[in-house]
């Protein structure tokens, strides 16, 4: 996981009386290229 390439697809600030300021990511990896033990 470390050593794989990340795509960051979503990124979302939101800021509510209740949490606060928030960050959601959502991100896809390419796995052709990735080896795992």
């Amino acid at each position: 996981i470390d050593d794989a390439e990340w795509t960051i697809t979503t990124l979302t600030h939101t800021v509510s009386p209740d949490n606060g300021f928030t960050t959601s990511i959502e991100l896809e990896v390419k796995i052709d290229d990735l080896e795992m033990e």
